[in-house]
């Protein structure tokens, strides 16, 4: 029975969000739908792993609602939580599903190809990310999500700790590898001005790393002038030589041109 208030907003979710999770045995008793969508697709499930309500998740289970439920992104619950950081929520569904029922969902892709742990890895929860591999194993940080990997979510989110995590856990090789677009976790890095990732792969994998180029002739160099980042350049100049500041694009743009056109030149070698 779907009993929507005025503004389509499924009573368990309304339930959920008021932290209200008691309330639910009593809406399963009136014969309320369990897994009523709100108009982006998101059940009272997905909501309550995004908050981090345990004891919601714990009720709607309980009372049927479908942990593997999908909303119209092709996220399940599972997703929500791990790019909240909710590793509690997901432990919950290990308590009342077991492991191996989380571990299919963990692995499962939404619609773009994002797992879980690539939630977890560009929101920087590395207790999460933990959980994953220690529920499914390594081999779901190795999933691409459209090209792109955990390393290079991580990146550029500028979290040095996951990075870290993910080169002890999969090794230097998977620091090394681009996605779709020809961008290594360096590009990631250079787009959000993240030096201390940067100083981290330069050292771990090389400095060929910060040379690289991706499908459009972009270096990281490129990346972090379109941002105006002069203290990741200058770092940039002191690694590599300054020849990094004057390699061209494939449209024949360099660093100078790109920061003159947006942001002060001054202070570059």
């Amino acid at each position: 029975m779907s009993r929507s208030d005025q503004h389509g907003e499924p009573p368990t979710v309304t339930a959920v969000v008021r932290g209200q999770g008691a309330l639910i045995g009593l809406l399963k008793a009136a014969e309320c739908d369990m897994d009523e969508r709100m108009e982006d697709g998101r059940t009272g499930l997905h909501v309550a792993g995004m908050l981090g309500r345990g004891g919601s998740v714990r009720e709607l289970i309980e009372a049927g609602a479908d942990v593997g439920a999908k909303d119209k992104a092709g996220r399940t619950m599972v997703h929500w939580a791990g790019e909240y950081g909710h590793v509690e929520v997901l432990k919950t569904v290990e308590e009342q599903c077991g492991k191996e029922k989380l571990k299919n969902i963990m692995v499962e892709p939404d619609m773009s190809g994002k797992t879980c742990a690539h939630g977890a890895s560009l929101g920087g929860h590395l207790e999460v990310l933990r959980y994953v591999v220690e529920t499914c194993g390594e081999e779901v940080l190795r999933q691409k999500d459209d090209g792109w990997t955990c390393a290079n979510a991580a990146s550029r989110g500028g979290f040095l700790e996951i990075v870290q995590y993910l080169a002890a856990t999969c090794g230097e090789e998977f620091l090394r590898e681009k996605s779709n677009n020809g961008k290594t976790c360096a590009h990631y890095a250079s787009r959000g001005g993240h030096l201390e990732v940067l100083r981290y792969l330069a050292e771990r994998c090389g400095e060929g790393l910060l040379r690289e180029k991706d499908n459009d002739g972009n270096t990281c160099a490129h990346e972090a002038s379109n941002r105006g980042y002069l203290e990741v350049l200058r770092y940039f100049a002191e690694r590599c030589g300054e020849e990094l500041l004057r390699e061209k694009d494939k449209n024949g743009q360099s660093v100078r041109l790109r920061l003159a056109r947006g942001s002060d030149v001054k202070g570059l070698p």
